[in-house]
């Protein structure tokens, strides 16, 4: 028996509301505590745990779904859709699924099947996809490797790395490279390891009709190590040693055999534990739990970018994001002051930039994780940020327009007037939703075009 329990992003009195349905809360109080323990920008995702004999599954929505029947289907979707974006851009290294298993589980999310558990089948693809990115490491790789590591000594023990000891300005450090071996068995014994342990704790969680093919999986992976690999039987894995140092230390050698402790970590439900990751949930104690978050916030940047990306090619304009490295967002400024001279160098960053370099302009647009049901929902830190980044912009003939963009907003176009007396400045705002509907995220800048039209019409005229 399921019973599914919607929540809101940013539900309030989380443990009563699920009090109230009849679920002993005391066994993960500590876990729901350090998802809800923010004003704004909450994790969005799902508990599945079996608790008196029914199965429950708390789903934490994001603030453009609402708890309905179709509630489950539309989160499996988003989901679904944050993998997309994701597969496009990596940024975020702890969730990954193949692009042909991400097919499959978006025609099975839009199946009309009326009783289709769309939770528990985004689950199964979600393991699988964990197996396949593991066996992926180890047809790769052998029993041991060689690589070359470069690092710093007052000694001489190894070879020389003269071209970055000819650039060193610090001549007691002396660059070197070091060759180091790398055993693939440790990685393979405490990969097999945590496949028994999955086995034996979480795999009997897991709902019936996706077990088998999970197994099959599992076991062709098992096999495979057993047959490659010099595998320690007496190596047992616990889920206080996926937090240790020495685990991460004997991961750390390589981007991949990172990677690869990620994937270990995923099969119980520990990206959200992983180091290297700003989230803040850090430790479970069970295993009797599945469990999948997300910031909907970065998703909500990085899908934007995405259509923006995309308007850009079309229209041959240039397109920046503050999280990419090569085009970030970037603006460097002073402060100076009359008494007592010049602060250290700041900086402001806008998300976007879109530079019309044909017409000189430049459209700076800031995206915002927030439903906007009427004017008072729009604050004035949103704007006043908007219009500061505007004016560092305005430098070499262009002109900007600014734009904040909301997930929900009253129109899917507006044009907003800050006003006394005479006209302060304008900003445009886009709606955007997370419909994930290429036809309603149409972006034209009608308003301010005209705008900038006409002022430039009034100034031609000005100099005839």
């Amino acid at each position: 028996m399921y019973q599914s329990i919607f929540l809101r992003e940013n539900e309030k009195d989380i443990l009563k509301a699920l009090k109230k349905e009849g679920i002993k809360t005391e066994v993960f109080e500590h876990h729901l505590a350090d998802l809800f323990n923010r004003v704004y920008n909450n994790f969005v995702g799902y508990y599945l745990f079996r608790q008196d004999g029914i199965v429950y599954k708390i789903i934490v929505l994001p603030k453009t779904i609402e708890p309905s029947k179709s509630a489950e289907k539309e989160f499996v979707d988003y989901l679904l859709h944050y993998y997309r974006i994701n597969n496009l851009y990596k940024f975020d290294t702890t969730k990954k699924i193949p692009n042909s298993l991400l097919r499959l589980a978006f025609e099975a999310n839009n199946s009309d099947t009326q009783t289709h558990d769309f939770l528990s089948e985004f689950q199964s693809h979600r393991y699988n996809a964990i197996i396949q990115s593991m066996e992926q490491f180890f047809k790769r790789h052998k029993n041991s490797k060689r690589i070359k590591v470069n690092y710093t000594s007052q000694s001489i023990k190894h070879k020389l790395n003269l071209t970055r000891n000819a650039k060193e300005l610090d001549k007691s450090k002396i660059h070197q490279i070091q060759n180091r071996d790398i055993a693939f068995s440790m990685l393979a014994t405490i990969t097999y390891s945590a496949l028994k342990l999955f086995i034996t704790q979480k795999y009997s969680g897991l709902d019936v009709k996706y077990k088998s093919e999970l197994f099959q999986e599992i076991k062709k992976l098992q096999t495979r190590l057993l047959k490659k690999y010099k595998i320690d039987n007496g190596y047992k894995l616990s889920l206080a040693s996926l937090q240790s140092i020495k685990l991460t230390r004997l991961f750390a050698k390589t981007q991949e055999s990172r990677e690869l402790l990620i994937d270990i970590k995923s099969l119980f439900g520990f990206e959200q534990m992983y180091r290297d990751d700003a989230l803040s949930v850090n430790f479970r104690e069970d295993m009797t739990t599945h469990s999948f978050f997300i910031n909907p916030n970065h998703f909500y940047e990085w899908y934007v970018y995405d259509i923006l990306k995309k308007f850009a090619e079309e229209r041959g304009y240039q397109l920046l994001f503050d999280k990419t490295k090569n085009y970030n967002t970037s603006i460097k400024y002073n402060l100076t002051s009359r008494e007592h001279h010049s602060d250290k160098e700041r900086g402001s960053n806008p998300d976007y930039i879109l530079i019309d370099k044909t017409n000189s302009i430049k459209i700076v647009l800031d995206a915002k994780w927030k439903n906007i049901t009427k004017l008072g929902d729009i604050q004035s830190s949103d704007f006043l940020k908007l219009q500061h980044d505007a004016k560092l912009l305005e430098n070499d003939g262009y002109k900007t327009i600014l734009y904040l963009i909301y997930p929900t907003y009253l129109s899917s176009e507006d044009s907003i007037s800050i006003s006394k007396n005479d006209s302060y400045f304008n900003f445009g705002i886009l709606e955007i939703g997370m419909n994930f509907d290429k036809a309603q995220n149409t972006i034209d800048f009608r308003y301010d075009y005209q705008k900038i039209e006409e002022e430039l019409k009034r100034e031609i005229e000005k100099k005839r």
